[in-house]
């Protein structure tokens, strides 16, 4: 009989004292106890650099790992495989892992839904002036300002990266709102494009033409700052920008800069390129920006079947089935050959 992998999950490990996107304390517990059936699990959440050296030495695998760079995988002689519990993976070095025949998985699609939807928020927010009358109202104040929205009704909408959050948004201004959907992502055939009412163009064109535009884009070598100053100057005026996937992508001094020039009319952002947001930030003292912390995912459901779904990607694996949602699907190719 083989011997049982070890499995170091700190990302089971309740957070006391301060909020963070978890399952509750039960929830976490019975996925713990579901891991047990099936491996040892080293339920604890190192502190100290020290300590996650001596925690991964013989981890087989770790749930919800940390920033996993080249130093880290130097002590983690026994990995096989990094399980997160989410759909974003850019604290790895996933070509490192991948040369080392580790399994990087994330969670794809549990939280395109509610992240979709986040972004729809603050379109609406954006296009209806919602937060700016708000907050005059809670000033004690009854002031009609100039606070015509944008309708949205036939206008464009372009999304910058049609995968599955990508793909819902462009779908719920088809359908929903009768917009022209443009898209911009090198990875997808037009005839998947036309599944969302989409159109495939170039990044000139996206840009150019939309009324809204949304980042919906992995972070990689390749598409930080993608979206800078020579992007956002060929942007109408009337024009919105939306980022909910990752703040990097969008470079966010050239925003500001265009924001406060009006370059375009306003910004919906949920990720920046520093979080928490500094509270200096020049972002905060601007009334064309509706801004919220890093919580497009978040919704009870999605939290919970998130967490369930990664759990039962390591016991797939663990029972010799081939898990979901391989990143680099080549370091799965080594182990299994």
């Amino acid at each position: 009989m083989s011997a049982r992998k070890r499995i170091l999950a700190p990302g089971l490990v309740p957070v006391v004292g301060e909020w963070e996107e978890q399952p509750d304390a039960a929830v976490l517990g019975e996925l713990q106890n579901e891991l047990r059936l099936v491996a040892d699990v080293d339920a604890r959440r190192p502190a100290k650099p020290e300590e996650w050296r001596e925690a991964v030495r013989s981890a087989n695998i770790i749930a919800g790992p940390p920033r996993t760079d080249r130093a880290f995988l130097t002590a983690a002689n026994e990995l096989e495989m990094l399980q997160t519990f989410g759909i974003g993976y850019d604290q790895i070095d996933v070509e490192a892992c991948t040369n080392g025949g580790i399994i990087v998985c994330n969670v794809g699609e549990v939280y395109s839904e509610p992240v979709a939807q986040h972004a729809w928020a603050m379109i609406l927010a954006l296009s209806k002036q919602v937060v700016r009358a708000d907050r005059a109202m809670r000033s004690a104040t009854w002031r009609k300002h100039d606070w015509r929205g944008m309708q949205l009704w036939g206008k464009t909408l372009g999304v910058l990266g049609l995968g599955g959050i990508g793909g819902r948004i462009a779908l719920k201004g088809w359908m929903a709102f009768n917009m022209r959907v443009i898209a911009c992502d090198p990875y997808v055939l037009p005839a998947r494009a036309q599944l969302y009412g989409a159109e495939l163009v170039n990044m000139d064109k996206l840009f150019s033409e939309s009324d809204v535009l949304v980042v919906s884009l992995p972070l990689t070598k390749a598409t930080r700052h993608l979206v800078a100053g020579s992007q956002l100057s060929l942007m109408k005026k009337t024009a919105v920008l939306v980022n909910v996937c990752r703040g990097p992508i969008v470079d966010q001094d050239s925003l500001v800069k265009c924001l406060r020039d009006g370059v375009i009319s306003g910004a919906g952002l949920d990720v920046f390129e520093a979080e928490p947001l500094p509270e200096d930030s020049p972002l905060l003292k601007m009334e064309n920006v509706v801004l919220t912390p890093h919580i497009a995912s978040s919704t009870v459901e999605a939290v919970d079947e998130t967490y369930r779904g990664a759990v039962n990607n390591i016991i797939d694996y663990l029972e010799g089935r081939r898990p979901s949602w391989i990143v680099n699907p080549e370091a799965y190719g080594k182990r299994v050959h």
